[in-house]
């Protein structure tokens, strides 16, 4: 590999933007944009209880990771559901309504930017939801746990802009009478700077034990007796 070339991991991308977002613009643009900032700002929050991270957010469009499918989708709903409560409480036509679509494949991570063919097949999947919904790829259905209380439909091969092969697409929903997961307790991904942390504690910890062997062994005193001889005598064999 290229000494300049990002390794790549698998990752579940998440891709979500706002439908019909210019015709909301030319109604009031303040305004829309208000709701838009306001939407994606609940979104934010969502991806994070469920253990999600946000990389970007371009104007009318919001990309984020997951380790897990289920988080993912999980997160995708609880925030569809609370985004039409929230439109049916304002006034006028101006209600964002988003569009998500989630997929697994492989990305390149560089200075928080997320890259890569996983990236562009979430966004791709995400055009043949409807607004207001869900969809995911045929890798991210096999993957999620049948306990899961989610309804999935079979859209069937797509055709998806470049790529050569056909996707299988399918659209989730929530089973009815059912509400969406709550998260999962566990500790939420690693920031850089809680890395970094971890790191500088671990190396703080590691020279304290290093520190304190080397004073009990006193190898700067001489004699027979002690671990101090010990490791004169093994050192010279």
């Amino acid at each position: 590999m290229p000494e300049n070339r990002q390794p790549g991991k698998l990752a579940v991308i998440l891709h979500a933007d706002i439908a019909a977002s210019t015709a909301l613009v030319r109604q009031d643009e303040q305004l829309a944009h208000e709701r838009i900032r306001d939407t994606f700002n609940r979104l934010r929050e969502n991806i994070t209880q469920y253990h999600g991270r946000v990389c970007e957010v371009r104007g009318d469009a919001l990309l984020a990771e997951f380790d897990r499918v289920s988080d993912s989708v999980s997160a995708s709903l609880a925030f569809q559901a609370d985004q039409r409560s929230q439109n049916e409480q304002l006034d006028g036509s101006i209600r964002p309504e988003v569009r998500v679509g989630i997929a697994m494949g492989e990305v390149i991570i560089s200075d928080d930017t997320v890259t890569g063919a996983g990236v562009v097949l979430a966004q791709r999947v995400e055009q043949l939801a409807e607004p207001g919904g869900v969809c995911v790829t045929g890798a991210v259905h096999e993957a999620l746990p049948e306990r899961m209380p989610f309804v999935q439909e079979d859209l069937g091969e797509q055709e998806i802009k470049g790529f050569d092969e056909t996707v299988r697409v399918y659209r989730v929903g929530l089973k009815p009478g059912v509400s969406v997961p709550s998260p999962e307790k566990g500790s939420k991904p690693h920031t850089r700077a809680q890395n970094w942390w971890v790191v500088a504690a671990a190396a703080t910890v590691l020279l304290a034990i290093v520190g304190g062997t080397f004073l009990w062994l006193k190898p700067w005193h001489g004699g027979d007796e002690g671990p101090a001889s010990v490791v004169h005598r093994s050192a010279l064999v």
